[in-house]
C-alpha cells in the first residue's frame, strides 16, 4: 500500500491565492489540511470546494503554533507543508511521489527541503532558499518560533536534506503582496519578541537582519548578520549571512571589506557560487574589472556539502552570471566576447529580465557596427521603455550619419518618431529631429520638431529662438515673441 501524505495549510484571507495553491498540490494530496486563523473572505469556501478538512486556530501571533495545529490533524504517513501564496512546480510532483516511495523504513528522521523560489508579480526572481517541508509523519516533529519557524525532532533540529529537483515558486514577496497584507511589519515585531525571548538564537537574528535588509537599513542587517557569522551556526544561515552582509557593504560603498570577506568565505567554500557572483558584482561596479572577471568564473558552480542548504538565487547559474561576463567583457573592450555571451543569456532569460539585457546587447552591438542586429533588439523594446530606448536609438541614428550618411539617418529618424508617437515625448530624438532636418534642408519639417521640443519644455533657449525667428518669417510677431518670452531665463 503506498503511504499517503498530508498536505498541510495555515492559511487567513487567502481567497486571491489559495485555489492556484491547492490545484498544484492536487495531484498528489491523499489529505488537504487547512487550518484558518481568522479569514473573513472566501478562503473557507475555497478550502472545502477542494475537499480539504478544514479546522481553525485562534491566532496568537505564533505561526510555529498554528501550524503544530496543522499537524495534529493530519493523519497521512507523510507531511507536506506549504503556504496559499506558494505553487509546487509541476515537474516537482513526480519528483516527490519518488522520493516519497524511495526512502527506506529505517530511514533517520529527515526533513527534505524544495527549493523555493519568490518571484515578483511579473516573473522576475527575487532569490530562493531551501526550506523543511516534506517528511515522514511523527508526532515529535514540531515547528518552533513566531515567525520564520524551525523544524525539531524531540525538541533538536532535524536532519535536513535539500533537493533542488523539488521546487515550490514563492509569490508572497512580490513587493505589491507584501505590501497589502504589511508582511514585513508583521514579521519584524514577531521577530523582536522572539530575540528578547531568545537573545542568544542566533536563526533569530538572521532572519531580523533579512528585515532590515529588506527595509534597506544596510547598517543595521550588517550588524546582525556579523553576528550570525562570527558564530558561525546554524551553519547554512552563517554562510548566507556572509551573502548578504557582502551586499550591505556593497550598498555602504565599502568595496574591500565586501570583497575580504567574501574571499576568506570562499576559501572554505570554493563551490558557492551565489557567493562568487554577489562578489564579483561589487568588483564590478567599482571598476575592479580584472578582479571581477576572476570572481564571476565560479558564479554558476553547483553549491556543495553546507552551501547547498544556504542562499540559493537558481537565476545566477541560469543566466545571471552569463550577463555580468557579458558586461565585465564589454568594459574591458572585448565586444565580441560581450555579444557572445550576451547571446547564450537572452537564451535562458525570463521575458521580463530582457529589456535592460537587450538595451546593453544593443549598444555593444552598435559598437562593433551591427545596426541590423542592434535594431533587431530595439525594435522590440521602443513601445515598451520609450524612454529607456532612447539613448541607443540615437547611438542608431549616429550609426546611420557615420555609414550611411545623413539623409538616411533622417529617413529612419522620421520614420520612428511617426511609427512610435511615444517617441515624440523624447526630447533627446526630438532635438536631434530639429539638427539634421536643418542639415538637410527640411524646414517644414524642422518647424514641427521645434514646436515639439517647445512643447516638451526644453531647456535649450535655441530651441525657441529658433521657432520665433520662423513664426517672425511667417508674418506671425506675436506668436514669434511669446515663444521668446518662454526661452529659459538662465539662458536668455
Amino acid at each position: 500500500m503506498s503511504p499517503r501524505l498530508s498536505v498541510c495549510l495555515i492559511v487567513r484571507d487567502e481567497e486571491a491565492l489559495l485555489d492556484g495553491c491547492l490545484q498544484s498540490v492536487a495531484p498528489l494530496a491523499d489529505e488537504l489540511v487547512v487550518i484558518d486563523t481568522g479569514s473573513t473572505d472566501r478562503t473557507v469556501e475555497i478550502a472545502r470546494a477542494h475537499g480539504a478538512h478544514v479546522g481553525h486556530f485562534g491566532w496568537n501571533d505564533d505561526f510555529a503554533a498554528a501550524r503544530n495545529a496543522s499537524l495534529d490533524a493530519a493523519t497521512g504517513d507523510w507531511v507536506f507543508v506549504i503556504d496559499a501564496d506558494e505553487r509546487l512546480a509541476p515537474d516537482a510532483v513526480a519528483a516527490m511521489g519518488a522520493l516519497i516511495a524511495a526512502e527506506p523504513a529505517d530511514a533517520p528522521p529527515t526533513a527534505y527541503c524544495p527549493l523555493i523560489e519568490s518571484v515578483d508579480a511579473d516573473g522576475r526572481p527575487l532569490g530562493a532558499d531551501h526550506m523543511p517541508r516534506l517528511w515522514r509523519h511523527h508526532p515529535a516533529i514540531r515547528f518552533r518560533g513566531r515567525v520564520h519557524e524551525r523544524l525539531e525532532a524531540h525538541g533538536r533540529p532535524l536532519r535536513a536534506v535539500p533537493v533542488d529537483h523539488i521546487r515550490l515558486v514563492h509569490l508572497g514577496y512580490d513587493p505589491a503582496i507584501a505590501a497589502a497584507k504589511d508582511k514585513r511589519g508583521r514579521n519584524r515585531a514577531l521577530l523582536l519578541a522572539e530575540q528578547a525571548a531568545r537573545p542568544d538564537d542566533r536563526a533569530v537574528d538572521y532572519y531580523l537582519a533579512k528585515e532590515d535588509y529588506a527595509l534597506g537599513d544596510d547598517a543595521a542587517a550588517l550588524a546582525g548578520f556579523r553576528r550570525v557569522i562570527e558564530a558561525g551556526e546554524p551553519a547554512n544561515l552563517a554562510l548566507s549571512s556572509v551573502v548578504f552582509a557582502v551586499e550591505c557593504l556593497r550598498h555602504l560603498d565599502r568595496i574591500d571589506d565586501a570583497l575580504a570577506l567574501a574571499r576568506g568565505a570562499l576559501a572554505a567554500q570554493p563551490d558557492y557560487g551565489e557567493l562568487a557572483f554577489t562578489a564579483a558584482r561589487a568588483a564590478f561596479e567599482a571598476d575592479r574589472l580584472a578582479e571581477a572577471a576572476e570572481l564571476v568564473e565560479a558564479a554558476d558552480r553547483t553549491p556543495r556539502g553546507v552551501a547547498a542548504a544556504a542562499f540559493r538565487d537558481p537565476s545566477i547559474a541560469r543566466w545571471r552570471a552569463e550577463v555580468l561576463r557579458a558586461r565585465i567583457a564589454r568594459d574591458r573592450g572585448d565586444l565580441a566576447g560581450a555579444a557572445e555571451r550576451f547571446a547564450i543569456a537572452r537564451e535562458q532569460i525570463p521575458a521580463a529580465e530582457r529589456p535592460a539585457i537587450d538595451l546593453d546587447a544593443a549598444e555593444v552591438a552598435l559598437a562593433l557596427g551591427h545596426a541590423e542586429d542592434a535594431w533587431a533588439l530595439i525594435e522590440p523594446l521602443i513601445d515598451v521603455a520609450p524612454a529607456d530606448v532612447t539613448a541607443p536609438l540615437l547611438a542608431l541614428v549616429q550609426g546611420f550619419i557615420d555609414h550611411q550618411g545623413l539623409a538616411a539617418a533622417y529617413g529612419l529618424l522620421v520614420e520612428l518618431l511617426t511609427a512610435h508617437p511615444l517617441l515624440l515625448h523624447q526630447l533627446p530624438l526630438v532635438g536631434a529631429a530639429v539638427e539634421i532636418a536643418e542639415a538637410v534642408g527640411d524646414e517644414s519639417r524642422r518647424a514641427q520638431w521645434l514646436t515639439l521640443c517647445v512643447q516638451l519644455h526644453s531647456p535649450h533657449p535655441e530651441h525657441h529662438h529658433a521657432l520665433a525667428d520662423l513664426l517672425d518669417a511667417a508674418g506671425r510677431p506675436a506668436d514669434a515673441a511669446a515663444i521668446r518670452a518662454r526661452a529659459p531665463e538662465a539662458t536668455r
